[in-house]
Formats: structure tokens, sequence, C-alpha cells
């Protein structure tokens, strides 16, 4: 049976700028949001509505990731802070040089948060103390643009403005694999498949590669965006993931079995401006976007 995308929650104007990051949290109760307007937005996960802003950083918000009771945010102003969701208070935050921290992501547990450079690097800090730094993973790139743990935290995922996708070993921080294949241009986004199996990137090229995370290889090739891939999220069911991009449109995918292509099962053309940031539920049949024009949208899978 083929799947479809329907809407069931619009929030237009949402923030008062361009939204850059949007993450439902692991427990599923809440959705947080940052963007250019410096602020970040909680909202009720299935209703949509607004309870709570968080004030504080003085420049952009470039990303957030959410543990089950703590959110974690990184600007331009060059800070790293975090949050206590439920109660809406700073918990604590801590300074970092320009360009030291670019976009982070926690691992499955929550303890650790993992902070891209413009150096290339991969930062591994305690939750409990972002300013210890417990482990350094170093690339030949120049610039980090994201990162991302595979399921079990085996695995730390980078991406860089090089063409070139490291993935370390979280233990040894020895590279396991340099993937490529996307004509030189910059990575943009990342993200495994729950089962942790596939890799699933997004650039600047306008395709999607699929790679096989045992093996290091490029097993699929998706084209069908006219403009850059800024956001990709799979599912959790490992057979679908969807990408936003430059062009406006939301695809949903369908992942390659053995030798098949990768499938298009759905797009949405009624955005007007760009795709930036897209996050699952937990349960795998919802997901929330955020635009560039102050949009958030939910949408569920239906068959």
């Amino acid at each position: 049976m083929s799947l479809q995308f329907i809407s069931f929650v619009e929030k237009p104007k949402a923030h008062k700028s361009q939204i850059w990051s949007v993450r439902w949290s692991p427990s599923g109760n809440v959705v947080a949001s940052g963007g250019l307007d410096n602020e970040i937005k909680i909202w009720e996960a299935q209703s949509g509505e607004h309870y709570r802003t968080l004030e504080g950083h003085i420049l952009a918000v470039t990303g957030l990731d959410i543990n089950p009771t703590v959110l974690i945010s990184i600007s331009f102003d060059n800070t790293i802070k975090r949050w206590d969701i439920l109660e809406g208070n700073l918990i604590n935050d801590i300074e970092t040089k320009p360009g030291e921290v670019c976009c982070g992501q926690y691992n499955k547990d929550g303890n650790y948060f993992a902070t891209a450079s413009q150096h290339g690097t991969i930062d591994l800090r305690k939750d409990s103390n972002l300013e210890e730094i417990v482990a350094t993973y170093t690339s030949e790139g120049k610039y980090g643009l994201c990162c991302r743990f595979s399921p079990d935290n085996k695995i730390l995922a980078l991406g860089t403005d090089n063409d070139k996708i490291y993935l370390f070993d979280v233990e040894s921080a020895k590279v396991l694999h340099k993937l490529t294949g996307h004509s030189g241009n910059p990575i943009r986004c990342l993200d495994f498949t729950p089962d942790g199996k596939h890799l699933i990137s997004g650039s600047d090229d306008e395709t999607i590669n699929i790679y096989d995370v045992k093996h290091g290889n490029q097993i699929s090739k998706c084209t069908g965006h006219e403009g850059y891939v800024m956001c990709v999220a799979a599912a959790s069911d490992n057979k679908h993931f969807v990408s936003g991009s430059t062009d406006c449109k939301i695809k949903l995918w369908q992942l390659p079995e053995k030798n098949e292509k990768t499938q298009v099962v759905d797009t949405i053309e009624e955005h007007k401006e760009t795709v930036s940031c897209i996050s699952w539920s937990p349960d795998g049949d919802k997901f929330v976007v955020g635009t560039d024009n102050l949009l958030l949208k939910w949408y569920c899978v239906a068959k």
C-alpha cells in the first residue's frame, strides 16, 4: 500500500524569523523549535499548542536537541545553554570560541553531547558538565556542518564542507570509514536509520546518498530535489525517510532493498520557502517541519 502525507497542525508565524532547527522530544510530549529570532519555543507535541518560550540567546539559535527533560541549544552568540524543559529554567551555560560549536546531538542515553566545529572536528562533552571534553574526533575537513550518533552510540558521523563524511569509532576515536559521493559539495545533513544499518546524507549537489554503515559503501543516490537538501530524517520503520530542500519541497522516500532503487513515495509542494528542518515523533508515524517563512507544520503518514 502507498503512503502519503496528511497535515494535522499548522502554526503560521511560529517564530519572528526563519526556523533553523526543530526537535521532537524522545518522550514524545513536546516539540522544540529555534531560529533566527534568538528564541526557543516549546510546543505540545500532539496539539501544537505553544506553552513556553526560552529566552537568553542574543543571536540566532542554530541547533538544539532534547534528552527526556533537558534541552541543549547552540547559538551564533558562541554559547551552549542547558534548559529544564519542565520548569522552563536555564540550568547553566558555557561560552565557546567562535567556530568551536556549529551543531550538536545527544547520544541515545542522554549522558553525552557531541558538537561539531568549523575546524572539522567533533568534541564529545559530558551532559552534566559541557565544558568537560572527554574525546575529540578529527577529520580532514575544514568545516563540520552536521554530526550524528549511531543508535547504539558506537559511531559518530561528521558531515563536512568538502564532500566527505567521516565515521568515527566513539571508543577509540579512529576513522572507520571516509565516505564520498556528493561531487565535492558540502554535506548539509545526516541521519542514521534506527537499526543503524544505513546512513542518509543530503548535500548542496541536490542529491541524497544512502550508505551501508558496516562496509562503508554507497548503495543508492536519490535525485528529485531541485535545490540544496537541508534536512533528512529516517522513520522508525527502517523503510522510509523524509527530506526537505531549498526547492521548498518535502519528499517521502522508501529505502532500497537489495538492488532496488530508492523510490519517492510522496512529495509535498505546498511550501513557499526553504524547508530547513524536520523531526520525527518517537512512534514514527508523525513528523514536524520548520521553514524559512516562519511556519511549523505537523504531518502524519497514512496508508
